[in-house]
């Protein structure tokens, strides 16, 4: 792969301007650390801290079938209201998962989705997937993953330095609950879509921990990022995005679920609700596998010495193979 093959988000310049040690993720140019992985973590943990997540993926559902669609294609229950978010999986008919995500509804007849970074060989994966299970039913999907840039806003400091610069009061929204509200700074309005979710384990339902996660349109991007940093919150590299989300076991799209692991499998069968009247996608497996159980099952491993478990090291029992490390 060459550099012209790497796709950049809108605030890679700003990156490298704050001294960001940039890297090839996902066929994404994205910050990996700024400070150092462990400085970026406990600043995170102790204030706030600011993460492009631009390279991941947005999608807009609108139509009359919005929720019985999402009802075929999603694991999860969709008994949410207006302006909430639900943590989903979509599985292949053998239960192992296309992608995990989040969608938020905005009514019955619009929802938007968030999922992970597609590389440049599963561009669209997710997309398409969602495209070729349409059918009949009366649902319109627009792409808007290039159109907008994402941030997670997250750390105890959060509500604290982004709650001023918002014309809603952030308090007010529990979590997974959102909102669309506008950054205000010097009489500019500038829309964002804001919601009370997070991959960081920072919120654990406390109005004082809340985090938040964003998305706004490209054209303001930078002067979005600028205003947050002037708040006095970091920039904060994928690095400890994904330690911080191991801290608090939160599974990992690739390691810990992919194609060759089911929802089950992964100790995720709190994601798998039976839905009346219709039946989704690889829901005959992960209804055995949740009622009857499974071979294997992932769990969590504590070291009882200093040392690093790195995805891929095998596991034993004394000398049989038991296992392998996913994250």
């Amino acid at each position: 792969m060459t550099e012209t093959n790497i796709r950049k988000t809108t605030l890679s310049e700003m990156h490298e301007k704050l001294g960001a040690k940039m890297v090839n993720f996902e066929d994404w140019y994205m910050p990996v650390k700024f400070e150092g992985v462990i400085e970026d973590h406990i600043w995170t943990r102790e204030h706030a801290g600011i993460f492009d997540i631009s390279h991941m993926t947005e999608f807009m559902l609108e139509g009359h079938d919005c929720i019985p669609f999402l009802k075929h294609m999603m694991t999860n229950s969709v008994g949410i209201g207006d302006f909430a978010a639900q943590y989903q999986h979509m599985c292949y008919p053998n239960g192992t998962v296309v992608d995990d995500l989040y969608i938020y509804r905005e009514s019955a007849e619009k929802v938007r989705i968030i999922a992970n970074a597609q590389t440049l060989e599963t561009d669209g994966k997710d997309f398409n997937w969602l495209k070729e299970h349409i059918g009949d039913y009366k649902v319109k999907i627009t792409d808007l993953s290039l159109e907008r840039t994402r941030f997670a806003f997250q750390g105890p400091e959060t509500l604290k330095l982004l709650n001023p610069i918002t014309d809603k009061d952030l308090a007010q929204i529990k979590r997974f609950r959102w909102c669309y509200t506008n950054i205000i700074v010097n009489s500019e309005e500038i829309p964002i879509f804001c919601s009370r979710t997070g991959y960081s384990g920072e919120d654990d339902w406390s109005d004082s921990l809340a985090s938040f996660e964003i998305s706004c349109e490209n054209k303001y991007a930078t002067k979005v990022y600028q205003i947050f940093l002037d708040t006095g919150a970091k920039p904060i590299g994928l690095g400890a995005r994904d330690s911080l989300r191991l801290e608090c076991c939160y599974a990992l799209y690739g390691n810990d679920i992919n194609s060759e692991i089911t929802t089950v499998e992964a100790n995720l069968g709190w994601v798998v609700k039976e839905k009346e009247g219709i039946n989704f996608i690889g829901q005959e497996v992960l209804l055995k596998q949740k009622s009857e159980g499974t071979k294997r099952i992932s769990v969590g491993l504590n070291l009882l010495e200093r040392g690093i478990l790195r995805a891929g090291y095998k596991v034993f029992k004394d000398e049989d193979e038991v296992g392998f490390i996913t994250s």
